[in-house]
């Protein structure tokens, strides 16, 4: 927390060719912290501009200085996924070692000085992991046939970013089905959600091609919750995906893009009934593995870990190898996290909720917000040194 009366030096970076709409809003987040902290003093303002893989962050740098030199706390207007980035990790971890004030992130409040460093050490242990499993896979090659394994591989590494981002599309639908029914424009809804406070998917304000990936994937969404039941009487009569599409043609109910159905778009929508399931049935390991893990510390959830816990509990071991599972479910944490930071925490997702879901949604949502209430403690929970070697001695 931070002490009312002490200063602050804000902290924006803005995204190359993104400049224009994101410095308002980014000046915006640091006026409302100052809002919401009457008695503080905002000493200066440091915007770094550029891309962020051409250059080692040398107005973070000047800001880290300027705030370790005149004792004040550091404000950064948007983080976002920062954290995976080494540059810009080892800057926040400096002034951490070196002072003794605040870190605070406008998009992720979170984040705090205390757990930044784990949260980092998480970040790089993941994609050496995504690296790990991708490498594996494409290395069981033969000389005949090239590389058959690269696509299974990459399609498994990638499930728990492409659930991810089902799953966040899902938590959006009722803002979304709420300003659709005001009869908002796609560029009214970007405007409206960086207003009322819902962050993008990867934190930090919205812009409309993001908003169009999410529209795209909540249709795709909305034709699976509608036509699970159906489709699986279709399959029980024996029909084909080509009779499926023709009755679904004959009886006029939409397609996720709105025009006639294709193979394609039933496949597409058979998919995601999968992914929904496999969803579901995941959260539902997530949930037992909290419960079993309660108490570890982030840096202390391994694959020896969890191996433990389930056997211990006589739970049997997810097909999956155990390094999956283990990276899926600290990603599924880190999403329920942050739809606790941009839904449930922002009193404008309740007024927006509606009880008109479908079973299948209702228990998603249900899973996710019991699985916000338990990462919070994977995810914040700070140990000090002496109570660190004392929990792995």
């Amino acid at each position: 927390m931070l002490d009312p009366t002490q200063r602050i030096v804000a902290y924006l970076r803005l995204p190359p060719g993104k400049e224009e709409e994101a410095l308002p809003l980014q000046n915006q987040h640091i006026q409302e912290f100052i809002t919401a902290h009457p008695g503080t003093t905002l000493l200066k303002t440091f915007i770094e501009s550029g891309d962020s893989h051409s250059h080692r962050w040398p107005v973070l740098k000047e800001a880290v200085n300027f705030s370790l030199e005149h004792h004040a706390h550091l404000l950064i207007a948007e983080i976002k996924n920062l954290t995976h980035n080494d540059a810009f990790s080892k800057q926040i971890i400096r002034f951490i070692h070196e002072g003794k004030h605040e870190v605070h992130c406008c998009d992720q409040p979170f984040i705090t000085r205390d757990n930044f460093e784990v949260l980092v050490a998480h970040a790089t242990e993941q994609k050496k992991i995504h690296g790990q499993l991708i490498k594996a896979g494409l290395s069981r090659t033969n000389a005949k046939s090239g590389n058959p394994h690269a696509n299974e591989v990459i399609s498994k590494v990638n499930k728990p970013k492409i659930e991810n981002a089902v799953l966040f599309a899902l938590m959006l639908q009722p803002v979304i089905e709420h300003y659709r029914k005001h009869q908002f424009s796609q560029r009214k809804m970007v405007a409206a959600l960086n207003e009322e406070g819902f962050n993008a998917p990867e934190g930090g304000h919205w812009v409309l091609s993001q908003l169009q990936k999410v529209l795209d994937r909540m249709n795709i969404n909305n034709a699976a919750l509608t036509l699970d039941k159906k489709i699986q009487d279709y399959q029980a009569l024996g029909y084909d995906n080509v009779t499926m599409v023709d009755i679904l043609n004959k009886t006029h109910i939409p397609s996720p893009k709105g025009t006639p159905w294709t193979h394609t778009q039933l496949e597409k929508v058979q998919e995601r009934v999968e992914q929904l399931n496999n969803i579901i049935q995941f959260n539902e390991l997530c949930l037992e593995l909290a419960q079993l893990l309660e108490g570890f510390h982030i840096d202390e959830v391994t694959d020896a870990a969890i191996t433990t816990a389930l056997t211990e509990h006589n739970l049997p071991l997810p097909p999956e190898p155990i390094t999956e599972v283990h990276h899926n479910f600290i990603a599924r944490l880190q999403t329920a996290m942050l739809c606790k930071n941009t839904f449930w925490d922002n009193p404008k997702y309740a007024q927006r909720s509606s009880s008109q879901v479908t079973e299948t949604l209702h228990t998603i949502l249900k899973q996710m917000q019991l699985l916000s209430q338990t990462s919070e403690a994977f995810l914040t929970l700070s140990y000090s040194v002496d109570n660190q070697k004392a929990y792995r001695s």
